[in-house]
C-alpha cells in the first residue's frame, strides 16, 4: 500500500474523528457557556449586546478563573505543591523544620538550664529571686521563642542566623530599658523617702543631705525587696512605659501575632532581674570561633568544638556567680 494512500486514508479518519465530537466537547470548558448563548440567539440586536452573551462572558470568566489560578499563598499549598519557591525559601524552609525538630529533641532527651528547670506553674512575681529570673527565661524560649522565629523566618525572610540574632537584640533592649528604668525609679523612691516634702519653697530654707550620705546597700536592699513586694501593680506600668518609648523602633513588631508575646515575657523577665540586690551577669554576645564549654553551652545543632554564634543568653546569678542557665548556641559545622 502506498504512502499517499495511508495519508488520506489517515485524514479521513481524523475527518470523521472530528465531526462525532458534540459542538460542547469542540470548545474548552470555560467557553461552553459562550457557544451555548451562541446558539440559543434570537437575534434582534447585535450578540455582542445582549443580556445572555454578556452573563456568559462573565461565567466563562469565573470558570476559567477557577481552572487556572490559586489564591493559595505559598505557606498554604503543602510542601510538594510549592513550585514558585526559590532555592533560598526552600533552604530556609527546611531550616525551620530542622529547628523544630531539635526543639523537640530538647524538650524531650536533655535538659535545659543549670538544673533542669522547668515551672509547672506560673511564677509568683511578687517573690521574684534571681533563680525565678532563670526560669522564666527558660520557659520564654520553650514557649515563645520559636513563634518568634518563625515569623522572621517566613514573613521577614531571613536567614536561621540573622532571626535568632534579631530575637537575643530584642531581649538586650529589653534588658537595657528595664535597668535604666529600674535605677530612675530607686532613685526617685530614695529622695522621696529623705525628704518627705515636695515643696520647693520649703526645700531652699532647709538642708538637704548628700545623696551619697544617705545612700547604703542596707536602704538599697530594702527598697528593691519593698519594689518587688510591688511588682504586681508596677509591671503593667513598665510593660506600657516599654511599648510607648520603644514605639518607633519596635513599630513592625508590636502588631505581630507571633512577636508581641514573646516582647511582653522579655520585658518581664528583664524587669523582675533589675530590682534584684545584685545584677544577673548575663551574656548577650559570643565571639564566632569561641570555644564550645558544655558546662555552660548547649549546642542547638551538632556539637563542636567551635560556637558560630549565641542564640540565647547565659546567665550568673552575679559577675563570677553560680550558673543559673545555660546558653543555646549554634556550633560552627566548618573543618
Amino acid at each position: 500500500m502506498d504512502q499517499p494512500y495511508q495519508d488520506r486514508r489517515r485524514m479521513s479518519e481524523d475527518l470523521r474523528s472530528s465531526r462525532s465530537v458534540s459542538p460542547d466537547e469542540a470548545f474548552p470548558h470555560w467557553a461552553a457557556p459562550i457557544a451555548a448563548s451562541v446558539r440559543n440567539f434570537k437575534g434582534g440586536t447585535l450578540i455582542v449586546n445582549s443580556a445572555p452573551f454578556r452573563d456568559a462572558l462573565v461565567e466563562a470568566e469565573r470558570i476559567w478563573v477557577e481552572e487556572n489560578i490559586d489564591y493559595k499563598t505559598e505557606e498554604e499549598r503543602p510542601p510538594g505543591q510549592r513550585d514558585n519557591l526559590t532555592r533560598e525559601e526552600r533552604i530556609i524552609e527546611l531550616e525551620s523544620e530542622l529547628e523544630k525538630l531539635r526543639l523537640g529533641e530538647r524538650e524531650t532527651g536533655r535538659g535545659w538550664g543549670a538544673g533542669n528547670l522547668h515551672v509547672p506553674h506560673p511564677m509568683e512575681i511578687n517573690t521574684a529571686r534571681p533563680e525565678d529570673v532563670a526560669e522564666l527565661l527558660s520557659e520564654i524560649y520553650k514557649t515563645e521563642w520559636q513563634p518568634a522565629f518563625e515569623y522572621f523566618i517566613y514573613k521577614k525572610k531571613v536567614r536561621e542566623r540573622e532571626a535568632a540574632e534579631e530575637l537575643l537584640k530584642l531581649l538586650q533592649e529589653c534588658y537595657d530599658f528595664c535597668e535604666k528604668l529600674s535605677e530612675e525609679h530607686l532613685r526617685d523612691l530614695t529622695e522621696t523617702l529623705f525628704v518627705p516634702t515636695s515643696n520647693q519653697h520649703l526645700l531652699k530654707k532647709i538642708h538637704v543631705p548628700n545623696k551619697a550620705d544617705i545612700t547604703s546597700q542596707h536602704i538599697t536592699s530594702d527598697l528593691n525587696r519593698l519594689r518587688t513586694s510591688a511588682n504586681t501593680h508596677i509591671f503593667p506600668v513598665v510593660e506600657q512605659l516599654f511599648f510607648l518609648t520603644e514605639k518607633h523602633h519596635l513599630k513592625a513588631y508590636i502588631k505581630a501575632d507571633n512577636l508581641h508575646p514573646f516582647i511582653r515575657l522579655c520585658v518581664k523577665c528583664a524587669w523582675i532581674s533589675s530590682v534584684q540586690d545584685r545584677p544577673l551577669s548575663i551574656t548577650f554576645k559570643l565571639k564566632p570561633g569561641s570555644n564550645f564549654y558544655p558546662d555552660v553551652m548547649i549546642s542547638r545543632n551538632a556539637p563542636a568544638p567551635e560556637v558560630d554564634y549565641l542564640v540565647w543568653p547565659i546567665v550568673f546569678k552575679y559577675d563570677n556567680g553560680p550558673l543559673l542557665l545555660k546558653g543555646i548556641v549554634h556550633c560552627s559545622q566548618l573543618k
